[in-house]
């Protein structure tokens, strides 16, 4: 069983993944490249180095005429410039289906937001952003980001919700920031990541790339809810403060927030999740230095003790975002509680 959650981090309480291989068939370049994910999340960049070596930033930069420039190997390399303006820059790419790339500027440049660890917050706008928010109606969507056409994207949710975003005109995110960045396969030169280069940026001014929101997020049975149970680790808190904040659903019942970090110093959106749902949802957290086990860990206890009781098992849902483990330990625990496996949602 695979379990994929996209948020923003690489470190172990994240869940990474990688897809499908694919193979390059342009007569001048073979090569493969892995396509990976990660979470909390859930930020890993696509590091393998594989790329279409003919088109380097600068051709981007000084953006030509225009025209379609065609790699017919794999589609992450398939690129377009739609316009000769560095600021109206648009760029096609994507394994699959066509992305395109906006370049947007901070609203809120990186800063870190924890005591310790890695986790930095920011948020984006630009003149595309009204294009970019037609896409983006489901808590639990992430985008991809790079800061030069010529990087790995990276996968991050979208730690606002639709409605927030549209109101702020802006998107929130968390990123997690590596402390090592990753060996070329060819040289074995050491280079950053695209996570390390955003949260780096220390400038207003800086713009990134980034597409419009994807996935199929959070996505809610129709019938009646009861209970909703969230559970999280590190920076996968993202989508599900995206989910909390949009109240996009009536609920006949309580919301618990089980959130699994290290210790209070490495929790993000403390604050903010206090207030969410208007100070309704009950946060527990999970911290592992404590002894107490994962965020799954404190859920099976209180429903154990009696201290949770869910008023219709199979009325409630469950939001989860965490790494492999974390998720079937907790679909399973879910499950024994009574919840149905297609009312426990993950975002991808």
């Amino acid at each position: 069983m695979r379990s994929m959650c996209f948020a923003s981090s690489s470190s172990k309480t994240a869940s990474s993944c990688c897809g499908r291989r694919q193979k390059l068939t342009h007569n001048a370049m073979v090569a493969h490249r892995t396509r990976s994910y990660s979470h909390a999340s859930a930020f890993r960049d696509c590091t393998t180095t594989s790329t279409c070596r003919r088109f380097s930033s600068s051709n981007f930069h000084r953006g030509g005429n225009g025209d379609i420039i065609d790699h017919p190997g794999n589609r992450q390399n398939f690129l377009k410039v739609s316009s000769s303006s560095t600021r109206d820059l648009k760029i096609k790419s994507a394994w699959g289906d066509d992305v395109q790339f906006f370049p947007c500027t901070f609203v809120k440049k990186p800063r870190k937001v924890t005591a310790k660890g890695d986790l930095y917050a920011l948020s984006i706008g630009g003149g595309h952003l009204d294009e970019m928010m037609e896409k983006f109606s489901t808590p639990g969507q992430y985008v991809q980001m790079k800061i030069s056409p010529s990087d790995k994207p990276a996968f991050i949710a979208v730690a606002n919700g639709p409605k927030m975003a549209k109101k702020t005109n802006s998107f929130e995110f968390l990123v997690k920031r590596p402390s090592e960045g990753y060996a070329d396969k060819d040289t074995g030169e050491v280079l950053q990541s695209t996570a390390q280069k955003v949260c780096d940026l220390d400038s207003e001014e800086a713009s990134v790339l980034v597409s419009a929101p994807m996935g199929k997020g959070f996505r809610l049975p129709e019938d009646e809810i009861g209970d909703v149970l969230c559970f999280a680790a590190g920076s996968g808190i993202s989508p599900v403060k995206s989910f909390l904040e949009e109240e996009g659903f009536t609920h006949n019942g309580e919301t618990y927030v089980f959130y699994g970090t290290r210790d209070a110093a490495h929790t993000a959106f403390a604050e903010e999740l206090k207030t969410t749902m208007g100070g309704r949802a009950k946060i527990v957290n999970a911290y592992s230095a404590d002894g107490n086990g994962y965020a799954q860990d404190y859920f099976k206890r209180m429903i154990d003790s009696g201290e949770l009781k869910l008023k219709d098992p199979k009325k409630a849902i469950a939001v989860l975002c965490g790494q492999k483990e974390m998720t079937e330990q907790t679909i399973e625990m879910l499950e024994n509680a009574g919840v149905p496996r297609e009312r426990i949602l993950m975002n991808f």
